[in-house]
C-alpha cells in the first residue's frame, strides 16, 4: 500500500523542494496544505512541479469571524487531547505583541473552529500516514501537528539540530525520537577538555546563527523601496485585509508603525549600550540566564506558563544563594525585533542582586565564569555541559537526559534546585555519550543559511514577502540545490522506513 504523506508548505518554500525530490524518489501518494496569501496562491495555483494528489490553501478556509461553536471546539479538546487556549495564548498576533489589533475571545474562538473544521476534512478525507512540516513557529501549523498526532499520524519535523551546521527530522522540534535511535558505535570521541573544546569551534552555534537575516534588517534601505511601493498599491487589497493576520492593518499606520518601531529601537539601543554591564567582573559568583528573543517558538509555544521572562528572572532571583548574583544577557538577535521596550530593562534592573550584560558580550566568557546555567530552553543550557557546568531549565528540552540538567517541575522547588545543582559534577564521559546521540540523530545541513538565502532570492531580503513567484524560477532553484533536496529527501525516507520497521514489531 503506497504511503500518503501531508506537506505543509509555506513561505519558506523548503517543503516544497523536497516534496518534488521525494516523489521522484517513491510512489507516495502526496497531498499538500499551503500556507501561502491570496496573491502567492495564484502563483501556485497551476504549478506542475509536484504532482500532488490534492491541494488545499489554507486562506481559502479561514475567513469572516462568525459566532463559534463552542460545543464543537470542546469535542476538538476532548478528542485530540488539545488545550485551544494553551494555543491561543503562544499565538504572537493574538496577544501581547500586535500593535494594529486586539482579538476578543470570539474572534479567536471562530479563528480556531474554522481551522480545526479545515484539518478534520483533510485528516478524514486523507488519512495520511505522514506529516511533513517544519518547526511549528505559528499556532495554526503547531495546532495541525498536535491534531495529526492525536489521530496517529506520524510527524517528520524538520528543524536545526543543538549541534551547530547540523539539522534533524522527529515528531517535535527539539525532540529525539529514543526509539528510532539507532545505536552505532560513537562517531564522536571526546576524551579530554581538549577535544571537547576543538569540537565546540567546529559546532559553534553563536557563529552560526550569527549571521541569520530576518525582517529585512540587513536590507539596505533603497533596496526596500521598490517592494513598499508594490506592497501599497498591489498587495494591499481588500482580499489581503480578510486574512486575520492583517486585521487592523492600514497603509497609513503600517507605514507609521514601520518608521516609530525604527525609531523606538535605536533608542532602546541606546539605552543598552549606556546602561547594560559591559565587563564581567571575574571575582563574583554568579548564575548566568540568558534572556530569549521573543516572540519565539522556544518559549511561546514550548514553555508557555514561563512566557514573561522578567517574571522568571524576578523569580530566579528571589530563589538565589546569598553570595550569587543573577547575571541576565540580552540576546544579540533581538535586534531583528528592535529590542525590548526599556520598561521590560528597567524592572530587570530593580532587582539588586541581578545585572544586566549587554549583548556584544561573548556569551563564551559568560558560560566559563558562571557557576551555573539557568535557562528556559535555550541552547545555552546545553552549552553549559559543554563548559562543565550544572543547568536548570523550566521544560522540557532535547538535552534533559544529560544527569547535569535539572528540569524544575515547580517554582517552588527553585532555591532547593539551584543549591542542588550548584554541588552537581558534570562528567565529560556524559557530554560525549549525548553528543554522539545528537550526532547520529541529526546530519549536515545549516537551516538557517537556507532560509536567508530563501529570504535573499524571494522575499527581498525577508522584509516584504512576495506577492509573485515564478514557477520556472522556483524549480530552477530547487535543480540548482539539487543535492541538497535529495539529501534532505534521502533523511526524510530513512524516517519514514523507520517508523514503518517500528510499526511491524508492535
Amino acid at each position: 500500500m503506497k504511503n500518503k504523506i501531508l506537506f505543509w508548505v509555506d513561505v519558506s518554500l523548503l517543503q516544497f523542494g523536497i516534496a518534488k525530490t521525494l516523489k521522484e524518489k517513491t510512489d507516495a501518494n502526496l497531498y499538500v496544505i499551503y500556507d501561502l496569501n491570496h496573491h502567492l496562491k495564484k502563483s501556485f495555483m497551476n504549478q506542475n512541479i509536484v504532482n500532488f494528489e490534492k491541494e488545499w490553501y489554507f486562506w481559502d478556509h479561514v475567513g469572516k469571524i462568525k459566532k463559534p461553536n463552542v460545543e464543537y471546539l470542546k469535542k476538538i479538546e476532548e478528542e485530540y487531547k488539545i488545550n485551544l487556549w494553551e494555543i491561543a495564548y503562544s499565538e504572537r498576533i493574538f496577544y501581547k505583541y500586535n500593535p494594529f489589533y486586539k482579538f476578543n475571545e470570539e474572534e479567536i474562538l471562530s479563528i480556531f473552529e474554522q481551522e480545526c473544521r479545515l484539518y478534520e476534512n483533510v485528516l478524514n478525507e486523507v488519512k495520511p500516514d505522514f506529516l511533513v512540516i517544519k518547526t511549528t513557529d505559528l499556532h495554526r501549523n503547531h495546532l495541525l501537528t498536535e491534531m495529526c498526532r492525536a489521530k496517529g499520524v506520524k510527524i517528520l519535523m524538520l528543524f536545526g539540530s543543538r549541534l551547530a551546521y547540523r539539522a534533524s527530522i522527529s515528531s517535535q522540534s527539539d525532540v529525539i525520537d529514543y526509539d528510532l535511535d539507532e545505536k552505532k558505535e560513537n562517531r564522536v570521541k571526546i576524551e579530554s577538555p581538549e577535544d571537547l573544546e576543538k569540537y565546540m569551534k567546529s559546532h559553534n552555534r553563536f557563529k552560526q546563527t550569527g549571521n541569520v537575516q530576518s525582517g529585512g534588517m540587513n536590507t539596505p534601505l533603497y533596496k526596500k523601496i521598490i517592494p513598499s511601493i508594490t506592497w501599497l498599491t498591489k498587495t494591499f487589497d481588500s482580499k489581503w485585509q480578510e486574512g486575520y493576520d492583517h486585521y487592523g492593518v492600514t497603509r497609513l499606520n503600517a507605514i507609521s508603525h514601520y518608521l516609530t518601531y525604527s525609531l523606538k529601537g535605536r533608542l532602546r539601543k541606546r539605552f543598552i549600550d549606556k546602561k547594560f554591564e559591559k565587563n564581567i567582573k571575574t571575582e563574583e559568583k554568579f548564575l548566568f540566564f540568558p534572556l530569549h528573543v521573543q516572540p519565539e517558538r522556544n518559549v511561546d509555544i514550548v514553555a508557555p506558563f514561563y512566557a514573561n521572562q522578567v517574571e522568571v528572572i524576578t523569580n530566579i532571583a528571589k530563589a538565589l544563594p546569598a553570595d550569587y548574583k543573577l547575571y541576565v544577557k540580552e540576546h544579540y538577535n533581538m535586534f531583528l525585533r528592535h529590542w525590548r521596550e526599556t520598561s521590560q530593562y528597567k524592572k530587570i534592573m530593580e532587582l539588586p542582586n541581578v545585572k544586566l550584560i549587554h549583548p556584544s558580550v561573548n556569551p563564551k566568557i559568560l558560560l566559563e565564569k558562571c557557576a551555573m546555567v539557568i535557562t528556559i530552553t535555550g541552547t545555552a543550557g546545553f552549552e553549559a555541559a559543554l563548559y562543565k557546568k550544572p543547568c536548570i531549565v523550566f521544560a522540557d528540552v532535547i538535552y534533559s537526559s544529560l544527569p547535569s540538567v535539572h528540569r524544575l517541575k515547580s517554582l517552588e522547588e527553585l532555591p532547593m534546585a539551584i543549591k542542588e545543582s550548584l554541588q552537581k559534577e558534570v562528567k565529560l564521559s556524559d557530554v560525549n555519550e549525548f553528543i554522539n546521540v545528537l550526532d547520529r540523530n541529526s546530519f549536515e545541513f545549516d537551516i538557517f543559511e537556507y532560509y536567508s538565502k530563501v529570504a535573499k532570492k524571494f522575499h527581498s531580503g525577508g522584509f516584504m514577502i512576495s506577492d509573485k513567484i515564478s514557477m520556472n524560477y522556483l524549480d530552477s532553484f530547487i535543480e540548482e540545490d539539487r543535492e541538497m533536496y535529495e539529501m534532505l529527501a534521502d533523511e526524510h525516507i530513512k524516517k519514514i522506513e523507520q517508523h514503518k520497521k517500528i510499526d511491524k514489531k508492535s
